[in-house]
């Protein structure tokens, strides 16, 4: 049996479930965790399977895309307080995983909100995840774990944006490699279906950072396209980390979100 998840809980108002991508864990979204946000939704992060303090099963070296939506949606519902609607935020990794999650569903999910998910921008795209996969498992056999996780982190945020992180944060983020090779193994076996997603009819949000890298972009436009219900949102002077690059605006963009489809009453 899987030890719970660790869980950490802020605020008061309508339920909103925060939900982090590869090389990090619940930590992703502190600033959220600790401002002003909490005066008006209650925010629940946690630890995905395999990351932080939320341990895998014994045996078991990742959890799929799948997997990980069955634990979101158990969370969410244990995390209802008297049947409540939830409004769910999923970044990168988390974002896909938050993707699925909509695919069930859930009568109690009011909305998602998807920072970035790293998927290509169609079915038939070349399979660039399960080569980068390869080309990263060969860097960690020559030179460790840590240097595999580096070319990782660089490919996604950008040699800028991860130049300027905190050497703790930097080395914290390497530290995860695990988790990284997981979250890619799971990306390389997942298929997106876009032929499926007009079935979708739960609002989606989906948001860009100015300063991310462009490879994004496509999926986004893919994804908004696809999806039954879906508008598209870019953040001024944001990359990858929109959620702790630029905290204003992607408060600003996920509250009016959650005013315009009901989740949250108009301020």
């Amino acid at each position: 049996m899987s030890s719970p998840l660790h869980v950490v809980r802020q605020g008061a108002g309508p339920l909103v479930v925060l939900v982090h991508g590869s090389a990090t864990d619940h930590a992703t979204w502190s600033i959220q965790l600790a401002g002003k946000l909490g005066e008006r939704v209650r925010l629940v992060a946690y630890d995905r399977r395999g990351a932080g303090k939320s341990e895998l099963p014994p045996g078991v070296p990742f959890l799929s895309v799948e997997a990980h939506a069955a634990e979101l949606a158990a969370l969410c519902e244990a995390e209802r307080a008297g049947g409540e609607q939830v409004l769910v935020v999923g970044s990168s990794f988390g974002g896909v995983v938050v993707l699925e999650l909509a695919r069930a569903r859930p009568p109690w999910l009011d909305g998602v909100v998807l920072l970035e998910p790293p998927l290509p921008a169609a079915d038939d795209a070349p399979d660039a995840q399960g080569a980068f996969l390869v080309e990263l498992d060969r860097l960690a056999a020559a030179e460790g774990p840590p240097s595999a996780a580096e070319r990782f982190l660089r490919t996604v945020l950008g040699d800028t944006a991860w130049g300027k992180l905190p050497r703790a944060f930097q080395e914290r983020s390497k530290s995860f490699w695990p988790q990284i090779r997981g979250d890619c193994h799971a990306l390389a076996a997942y298929r997106v279906r876009y032929g499926s997603l007009g079935a979708i009819t739960t609002p989606a949000l989906l948001l860009a950072g100015d300063r991310s890298a462009p490879y994004f972009r496509p999926t986004i436009d893919a994804l908004v396209h696809a999806l039954g219900d879906a508008v598209m949102d870019v953040i001024p002077g944001a990359g990858h980390m929109m959620q702790a690059e630029a905290p204003r605006g992607f408060h600003e963009r996920l509250l009016r979100f959650a005013e315009s489809i009901g989740h949250l009453p108009p301020s």
